[in-house]
């Protein structure tokens, strides 16, 4: 079985800034915080360990560095005390380019 990080097809960054992460499956509601992320995805701190394969909808950001984004997920791996991985599956060309622009600005990250 591979790691985490031998599946990671784009580099992760550790943010400098903690961003909070909504998230709703289905009619439920939840809180998390980013640990890492990519412009393909990201890495939640979450206490609801989410199994794999659950879609989400995600609502994130923390003006003036990062707009609010919107964007749709399914989580590819799930471990308890470790985190949450969910690739993004949809999100605007604009909130795209957005998080691109935010993921490639060196002074709020570094490489994971």
């Amino acid at each position: 079985m591979s790691t985490i990080d031998e599946r990671r097809r784009a580099p992760r960054f550790i943010a400098s800034l903690t961003l909070t992460v909504l998230l709703s499956e289905g009619e439920a509601h939840y809180v998390a915080e980013t640990e890492n992320m990519s412009d393909t995805g990201l890495c939640l701190r979450s206490e609801r360990v989410f199994p794999v394969g659950t879609q989400l909808r995600l609502v994130f950001g923390r003006p003036p560095e990062l707009p609010a984004l919107i964007a749709e997920g399914i989580v590819r791996w799930s471990e308890g005390g470790k985190g949450v991985g969910v690739e993004f599956t949809s999100m605007s060309p604009d909130d795209q380019q957005a998080l691109l622009r935010f993921v490639s600005s060196p002074s709020r990250w570094k490489q994971a």
